[in-house]
């Protein structure tokens, strides 16, 4: 069964009353649009029309629109994971808790980008650290992961607030709080994608 357009006529438009000129103009109205597909797909060409210049400026600037549209994105998707996380404010810290109203510091982090962005993450710092795309601490934004590392293996992780801060749920006798990032062999990790 041979394969066509659906805008490309078939024979059977002859059987519908479409007989010479009106067939042959049918036909060669086809034929313009399979020229256009068939320029379309790669490797095949067509003849390029006089404005290819102005074509090339668009492509230039829907580039720069549209990292300026993964920029938002990110920040929107940001920006819902930190009200999530401030929403836990006061929770107390318990060990093995996953929300909704105590926490460990992975079951914040696992809770939270689940509520905000619909992620499912395992309830483990260290599990948590290998499915984020690592990252240096010149790329951390609001939003990302900031894991602590003793001795090669990561022991906890917070969200990353901006200027110093992070959201964490510390350690028993605790609650979740905004606090300053302190002194520490310092890993990071990226969960939202724009």
């Amino acid at each position: 069964m041979a394969l066509r357009h659906p805008a490309l006529p078939s024979p059977a438009l002859a059987s519908h009353g479409l007989r010479g000129r009106r067939l042959r103009a049918a036909l060669a109205g086809s034929a313009v649009v399979a020229a256009t597909m068939l320029g379309s797909l790669p490797g095949t060409a067509t003849a390029t029309p006089a404005t290819a210049a102005p074509a090339a400026a668009t492509t230039h600037r829907t580039h720069h629109e549209t990292a300026r549209e993964r920029q938002q994105r990110f920040t929107a998707k940001a920006d819902r994971v930190l009200r999530v996380a401030r929403s836990r404010k006061g929770s107390p810290y318990q060990y093995g808790a996953a929300g909704p109203h105590r926490f460990d510091c992975s079951g914040l982090v696992m809770w939270v980008f689940n509520r905000a962005l619909g992620r499912s993450l395992p309830h483990n710092a260290a599990e948590q650290y290998y499915r984020s795309k690592h990252i240096s601490r010149r790329e951390l934004r609001p939003g990302d992961l900031v894991f602590v590392s003793y001795g090669g293996s990561i022991s906890h992780v917070g969200i990353f607030a901006g200027h110093g801060y992070w959201w964490v749920a510390p350690h028993t006798g605790t609650r979740v709080h905004k606090q300053k990032i302190y002194s520490a062999h310092l890993l990071y990790g990226r969960i939202i994608h724009a």
